[in-house]
């Protein structure tokens, strides 16, 4: 069980010190938690269980992943190629990203910087893949050395997207698809990204 809690803080790329200041105890507190030499009480195991995103089961080492099959943490850059997708926040509820504003809308419509809103999951419907890759965007300069990438358009008009999305060749200077289709280098993080592979 002890391993589990360090797991998941290492994950959250949380020290020591700022997970226990987080969860309102002592750094030799946590320490213990995650040595086995304690254990936490329950209210204190779903604080962590909500500090690093996993379900209490998780910690406790009865599942294995600790969020559902069907949500996904998504970093800045995958956001910005989900416009227009509804988002759950813990903190919000539902959202919808505003990519072009870098923002997102609540159901009430209140506007919230992609900095205020917390950590956030997409949900996608029951049963249907998701349109974001899992795996984190390569950088430009890991673009060059592949011979072939998975590109993400960057823009708030959803349809253009799902046209320009897919596999494309890597060539000196830019990236094509078999029909043609290009994207520079150079506007490589602000008008696409590319992965390994999609989803």
């Amino acid at each position: 069980m002890a391993r589990r809690f360090k797991e998941a803080r290492k994950k959250n790329n949380l020290k020591l010190t700022a997970a226990a200041k987080l969860l309102g105890v002592s750094q030799p507190t946590l320490s213990s938690w995650e040595a086995g030499r304690k254990s936490p009480t329950l209210d204190n195991l779903e604080k962590m269980a909500e500090l690093y995103d996993v379900t209490t089961d998780y910690l406790l080492g009865r599942e294995k992943t600790g969020t559902t099959a069907i949500s996904l943490p998504l970093t800045q850059e995958k956001i910005l190629i989900s416009n227009g997708k509804p988002l759950w926040s813990s903190k919000y509820g539902w959202l919808l990203i505003s990519a072009s504003a870098q923002e997102y809308i609540t159901a009430t419509g209140e506007r919230i910087p992609f900095d205020a809103a917390g950590k956030v999951i997409e949900v996608p419907e029951r049963f249907a893949e998701s349109n974001v890759p899992q795996s984190e965007p390569l950088t430009r300069s890991d673009v060059t050395l592949q011979t072939q990438v998975w590109v993400e358009p960057i823009s708030p008009d959803s349809d253009l997207r799902e046209q320009l999305r897919g596999w494309y060749q890597v060539k000196d200077r830019f990236v094509e698809n078999e029909y043609g289709i290009k994207f520079s280098i150079d506007s490589y993080g602000a008008k696409w990204l590319a992965f390994k592979s999609n989803i």
